[in-house]
């Protein structure tokens, strides 16, 4: 009796072992895949969660781009960069065959310094939003705010980001205003560049001036004339160059998450 006592323990121990494997730790996949904000635990109120999806999902329809803002307590054991990048693999977010998705999780709960925050960016997006700028996006964006407990205005600016990066339109004063003598650094350095070609060319037409005993103006007359023989013989050549990728975009409206793949690409931090 006592042995198949323990055999029956023991059964019940493999079996509850077997049940609780099968219960993923991972949000499933929602089955309507017809919003963007998803909170397995409280933090944003329902305003503001229905604002934030809006607005996120306005974006998708007119940009095919999907941003999706992921909220839980517990990530499975994994680092924050893996669980985000394995849900947004697992829910396909983003069109298939652009990858043009991106997973914004966060995990608010626990002591300070282990609350997580992290960025996955498909692979289409990698390009657009490279590491160091969802990095800077965290740290400079998000983060202040959520130490002050304004997580819907951290996630409100974090997504605006996003969106400008993932759309082009982005410009570094976005973030950071450039000092007034970098703005004029370009334009001077094209400007210098002018007066040195025009310098050196002065210098040539004295030279040949003396080389061959005439005044500057009828040596820079011969010179001019030698220099559009040979551009024209140079602009004969019309070889083939390349024209670079003219393919089409997603899909136009948001029908779901898509199946896009992702990477490993983003950044994270805690608070």
């Amino acid at each position: 009796m006592n042995a198949l006592r323990h055999a029956l323990f023991v059964v019940g121990v493999l079996l509850a072992s077997w049940l609780a494997a099968q219960k993923p730790c991972m949000p499933a996949k929602p089955a309507n895949e017809d919003h963007l904000v998803y909170q397995f635990t409280p933090l944003l109120e329902a305003h503001d969660v229905e604002r934030l999806d809006n607005k996120l999902r306005r974006f998708a329809q007119e940009t095919s781009n999907r941003i999706l803002v992921v909220v839980v307590d517990d990530l499975c054991d994994m680092e924050p960069w893996q669980f985000a990048t394995e849900l947004g693999e697992a829910w396909g977010i983003g069109d298939k065959g652009f990858d043009n998705g991106v997973v914004v999780l966060v995990k608010p709960t626990g002591p300070p310094g282990e609350r997580k925050i992290f960025i996955a960016t498909g692979r289409g997006l990698e390009g657009a939003i490279p590491d160091a700028m969802a990095g800077r996006i965290v740290q400079e964006q998000i983060i202040p705010r959520f130490r002050e407990g304004q997580y819907d205005a951290g996630l409100e600016k974090a997504t605006d980001t996003l969106m400008a990066l993932a759309k082009g339109e982005y410009h570094e004063k976005s973030i950071t205003r450039l000092p007034w003598w970098a703005a004029l650094l370009v334009p001077g350095v094209f400007l210098l560049v002018i007066v040195l070609v025009v310098m050196a060319w002065r210098q040539s037409v004295k030279g040949y001036a003396r080389a061959n005993n005439i005044d500057f103006w009828t040596a820079y007359l011969l010179m001019s004339q030698m220099r559009r023989k040979h551009s024209g013989r140079w602009d004969s050549f019309t070889g083939g160059g390349g024209g670079g990728w003219s393919g089409g975009g997603g899909g136009g409206g948001f029908g779901g998450f898509g199946g896009g793949s992702f990477g490993g690409g983003g950044a994270g931090g805690s608070w």
